[in-house]
């Protein structure tokens, strides 16, 4: 039970951080397109100081995708690049560079590790990016290779490269406020619709804020079945140790039979009694729980350090089992199992209830 808690509970948290750390909690943008618009938006300084008002909100992003094709010595590959401003996931992006640095100038960019085995690029290498235009024309320009990124999110990876928004303004040739969406990050993501509804009553008509789990249902709805497996497993993890207490409290009343009768004949109440089993039950089932604790404890610790149990990363956008381990569900796992064990020995108990001190003397 531990193992499962911690594993699905690291999973589920592990990718919905994945997620949010290339996508942001919150997006707005234009009601007609939600990334790649050719068409600027724009939000007014007194919009924008609104939504930073709103109780949760932590930053606001102005930023730039525009499709490209990077060429380089007759390789091509499609790719987005991203225009951000000099504050957006500064630690983020910097923790994630392998190779060079930052983007410090315009028309330097940063690409990924598995775009530069793809292009046989590296750090200081020059590039050539082909944009389509509003007029359906084709641009190119120059850039630099400042760094090489590796983020856990592989399908970033593949497809996103980042530069400084500047640089994609000039090509596109749209003033300083001009954007395609604003990314905003919270102090607490479990707060995102009731944002998503206080940002959208400030936004004009042609304008819209979208949570990331509105913006990704599919992977979302995917998550929310660990915590139904999680319980499923739990629920059946249960009954295993209901039936096995139960069985385990059978044979030590039925191998103690005739002490029971004994005891009965003494005038020993069938409570009294019952404390006995209760007392061994108890011994039992504690030494069992702190074993229990101690061996997914240590399953866990060893996964959480040395990250044994590998993941492939297309499918669950990390490469290992993460594990969380949370205090309160860790005491709440024992308590219910505790509980279980002690439930476990009603049937016991009817059978020493319907024991007969007669019938026991009479077998002996």
């Amino acid at each position: 039970m531990i193992i499962t808690i911690a594993s699905s509970y690291g999973l589920e948290l592990a990718i919905q951080q994945t997620i949010t750390d290339v996508e942001s909690d919150l997006k707005i943008s234009s009601i007609n397109n939600t990334n790649n618009s050719l068409d600027p938006i724009r939000l007014e300084a007194d919009m924008l100081e609104n939504i930073r008002n709103i109780q949760s909100v932590n930053k606001i992003h102005p930023i730039i995708n525009k499709p490209c094709i990077i060429s380089i010595n007759n390789n091509i590959e499609g790719l987005i690049l991203k225009g951000v401003d000099s504050l957006y996931k500064t630690t983020l992006i910097q923790q994630s560079i392998r190779d060079g640095r930052y983007m410090q100038s315009e028309n330097e960019i940063l690409i990924s590790e598995k775009q530069a085995r793809k292009l046989s690029l590296q750090t200081g290498d020059e590039c050539i990016l082909y944009f389509l235009s509003k007029k359906k024309n084709v641009k190119k320009r120059k850039f630099m290779i400042s760094g090489i990124y590796s983020m856990k999110n592989e399908k970033f990876n593949e497809f996103y490269a980042f530069t400084k928004k500047e640089s994609i303004q000039k090509i596109n040739q749209w003033g300083n406020l001009d954007v395609s969406n604003y990314e905003i990050e919270l102090y607490d993501a479990s707060e995102q619709k009731d944002v998503e509804q206080k940002i959208n009553s400030n936004l004009t008509y042609d304008l819209v804020a979208q949570s990331i789990t509105s913006r990704f249902p599919g992977i979302f709805n995917w998550i929310n079945l660990f915590k139904k497996n999680m319980i499923l497993i739990i629920i059946v993890m249960c009954l295993i140790c209901l039936i096995n207490m139960t069985n385990t409290l059978l044979i030590l009343v039925l191998e103690r039979l005739k002490m029971i009768g004994t005891l009965k004949s003494y005038g020993c109440s069938n409570y009294s009694i019952l404390k006995i089993f209760l007392y061994s039950s108890f011994k039992i089932s504690s030494k069992g729980i702190a074993l229990g604790n101690i061996v997914g404890l240590t399953l866990c610790l060893i996964q959480q350090h040395t990250h044994i149990i590998t993941l492939n990363p297309k499918s669950y956008f990390v490469n290992h089992l993460p594990i969380y381990l949370d205090l309160n569900f860790l005491i709440l796992i024992n308590i219910i199992i505790f509980i279980v064990i002690q439930i476990s020995i009603i049937i016991p108990y009817y059978v020493i209830k319907n024991v007969s001190p007669a019938n026991i003397l009479k077998i002996k």
